[in-house]
């Protein structure tokens, strides 16, 4: 007895000392939820004197809402920055919004994107200068990060960066709907400064690179793209990749978002997220990132025809297959974050999916992994740590609503209650008690719609050692992310430094073979004093 409380005294001084370490920091022991909303269509944005639209995301426990902040919004004239102004669709207040999700707890991701409106460009033939266009760009981060550096620490840099659209508002910014070519070199000039700016407000702010489309062109496919970015030397000029997906077309089991062929070096078979789980290792083989899956939604046809065939609500089927994307994106792809689609406008997500949402966002975390549900692929079994808790999610991938027996081994020493992922209530008197037989299995009938198991251990010392076990991962985790982001800062400056020594060595060089060249030009022509 004594010994384990020793080893939770331990722990739990650990993960104190972390906690106050980075005290300043609130993100760094901010809620493990996996899941964000992705506003980058701007709907919460332009509603920003509406409280109750924050309240929504609030009680649906998003841990992180992307927003974004468009160059050509903010900065209509040179050096005039706005932050609050009246756009096609509301008014943009962003001075309330941070205040709003800081209250609530909710981190923001601010998108930079957009580009110059007040510098000159005729589309297709001269786009903004490079020179002038990096040189307020600068000016246009800085004052971002000096206006809001407090309550944001999570910054995008740039749109969707592989796809021509981005390019064609950032070069050619007064023509809507313009196109242009990817300019690798401009980008890695504009990251790296970018870098610098926000590192030297906050050395624990995360900077994202801009988002890379998996649907474009393939020859601007994110693992070439990613190449480039290292052969430019601008690796570590960022701390996180976010990967894009359009609207799915396909039962998440079977939907293929890649098709250019590229595959992980070790495929599941989900064409879902193999893709992802792809882009994680290349990156690994240079220095390992966190990834993250913004804008993940549905097509309507796909939810129409599919509630159609199971005789039931696109409403429903939404809610059943944004669960089994997420899951399957965090246990198969690696992905260490998934950001929903959020666009109340057209009614996505819809009241059943939100509370799935809502029940995924309590439950799940980037701690997962899959097993082999017998010798059936009709049943995905997925399994998740979290706060010392285990969470498994399970479902058939077809067969509609019919269910089928499936047994779930490994489960010995937990109390279960299982749950349908878009329940109104995770409390244990909602749930359904499910009995571990004595060879630490379970069994319960599975349909198409996933079914959520909340399990606890039952034996208290287990269960606290899980506990901090698990918070002292995520703790790590976050840590070892913010450290690597400062010590990158360290090494910056110090190639500065030296930089600037060597330049003041160069200037200094100069003139001394400047003032030798004089005197032997004098010399040469009988002038130089005797």
């Amino acid at each position: 007895m004594r010994k384990f409380l020793f080893k939770i005294l331990c722990l739990t001084a650990a993960v104190t000392a972390a906690f106050f370490w980075f005290e300043s920091d609130g993100s760094i022991l901010a809620d493990s939820s996996p899941l964000g909303l992705d506003d980058s269509g701007g709907w919460l944005t332009s509603h920003s004197q509406d409280s109750k639209s924050f309240d929504v995301i609030e009680s649906i426990h998003s841990s992180m809402l992307r927003v974004e902040m468009p160059w050509n919004e903010v900065e209509p004239s040179a050096g005039a920055f706005v932050w609050s102004y009246q756009s096609e669709t509301g008014y943009v207040d962003y001075k309330t919004i941070f205040s709003r999700l800081e209250k609530r707890g909710i981190q923001p991701v601010v998108i930079l994107d957009g580009g110059p409106v007040y510098l000159s460009s005729l589309y297709p033939q001269q786009p903004v200068s490079a020179e002038s266009l990096l040189e307020n760009w600068q000016n246009y981060v800085s004052a971002a990060v000096q206006q809001f550096g407090s309550q944001v620490d999570y910054w995008q840099i740039g749109g969707v960066i592989n796809d021509p659209a981005y390019w064609g508002s950032l070069l050619y910014p007064l023509d809507e709907g313009a196109q242009a070519e990817a300019d690798l070199e401009l980008y890695a000039k504009m990251l790296k400064s970018a870098y610098t700016i926000i590192k030297s407000s906050g050395a624990g702010d995360m900077v994202i690179l801009g988002e890379l489309a998996l649907n474009g062109d393939c020859a601007q496919h994110p693992l070439f793209y990613l190449q480039n970015i290292n052969e430019k030397e601008a690796w570590y000029d960022f701390d996180t990749v976010a990967i894009r997906l359009s609207a799915l077309d396909d039962a998440p089991d079977s939907a293929v978002v890649d098709t250019c062929g590229f595959n992980s070096l070790q495929p599941s078979g989900v064409a879902l997220a193999d893709p992802v789980k792809a882009i994680g290792e290349f990156m690994g083989e240079i220095k390992p990132k966190p990834v993250w899956v913004t804008n993940l939604s549905l097509s309507q046809d796909l939810l129409s025809a599919r509630a159609a065939e199971r005789t039931s609500l696109p409403e429903v089927v939404e809610s059943d297959y944004l669960a089994r994307a997420s899951g399957l994106l965090l246990a198969y792809g690696g992905a260490d974050r998934i950001f929903w689609r959020y666009a109340p406008q057209d009614g996505q997500p819809a009241v059943i999916a939100l509370q799935s949402f809502a029940n995924l966002s309590q439950t799940l975390s980037a701690n997962a992994t899959q097993e082999n549900a017998g010798a059936s692929a009709d049943f995905k079994v997925l399994r998740f740590r979290k706060n010392g808790k285990l969470a498994i999610m399970a479902w058939r991938t077809q067969g509609g609503d019919e269910a089928q027996a499936l047994v779930i081994p490994g489960v010995a020493g937990y109390k279960l209650k299982a749950y349908s992922t878009d329940t109104e209530s995770l409390k244990a008197s909602k749930g359904v008690k499910m009995n571990v037989d004595a060879g630490g299995s379970t069994a319960l009938m599975v349909s198409e719609r996933p079914i959520l198991i909340s399990g606890k251990l039952s034996n208290i010392k287990e269960s606290l050692s899980a506990m901090l076990a698990d918070n002292y991962e995520q703790a790590s985790r976050e840590l070892q992310n913010r450290l690597t982001g400062w010590v990158q800062v360290q090494k910056n400056k110090a190639a500065d430094q030296v930089g600037n020594w060597v330049a003041k060595q160069q200037a200094s060089l100069l003139d001394i073979l400047r003032s030798s060249f004089q005197q032997w030009i004098r010399q040469s022509l009988g002038l130089a004093k005797k």
